[in-house]
């Protein structure tokens, strides 16, 4: 199950099935399990870490200045997370990971990432380079994120994004990875209200949806 989760995840392109349990015991990685409402990082004191969620369910949240937790993702069987504040050099997690369910993840050292051994491991090398596109592909999403948030109303949030999904698929038809819920989190808005707006846009000929499929007929 370990094996097969890993190579399905991105950090672990183009490295072969027969080297993954001698690059686990060179990155000193570790397991750490958590029942529900666990935290597998915790904001504040947790040392950062390269994390892969091998089983179970987690959220990752912030703390505002009032003690609010924001959702900002969900992370599901397979997924990776940390690698970001891991690799800025941080003391310690600026984010909590919290358990939705019972979990387990698998914690590498990021410095035992971009680091090459003594050993010199063949492996090292792809493992860096997958590690960079990672780091390459979450900034250009973050940046288009930003680009649908740099807009003030719902419609013209909605709009945007939308138009980026049609574009993207080269489709006016097209599914999204969020539920009603979701989507209104990823783009800052109010469900209630972005809903509103969905009807008002559906009702003026604008879109159309199945569940997490939309019909874009704006041109």
């Amino acid at each position: 199950m370990t094996i097969r989760i890993l190579q399905s995840n991105e950090l672990f392109d183009n490295i072969q099935e027969q080297d993954l349990p001698v690059m686990l015991h060179c990155l000193g990685c570790r397991r750490q399990s958590a029942e529900r409402g666990d935290f597998i990082f915790l904001a504040g004191k947790s040392r950062p870490a390269v994390g892969i969620l091998m089983s179970g369910k987690a959220q990752i949240e912030k703390e505002n200045i009032a003690g609010d937790a924001m959702i900002i993702g969900t992370l599901r069987t397979g997924d990776l997370f940390g690698e970001t504040y891991a690799c800025m050099g941080a003391d310690v997690m600026p984010v909590s990971v919290v358990a939705l369910e019972k979990s387990d993840a698998l914690l590498l050292d990021v410095a035992k990432i971009v680091h090459t051994c003594r050993s010199a491991c063949k492996f090292h090398q792809q493992l860096i380079a997958n590690l960079l596109k990672i780091l390459a592909e979450k900034n250009m999403r973050l940046n288009r994120k930003m680009s649908y948030l740099s807009h003030k109303t719902i419609r013209s949030r909605l709009e945007a994004y939308f138009s980026s999904q049609a574009q993207s698929r080269g489709s006016l038809s097209f599914s999204i990875p969020f539920n009603r819920t979701e989507l209104a989190e990823y783009l800052c808005i109010d469900r209630s209200a972005m809903s509103r707006e969905l009807a008002r846009m559906k009702s003026e000929g604008i879109l159309d949806s199945r569940g997490k499929t939309f019909y874009w007929m704006k041109k």
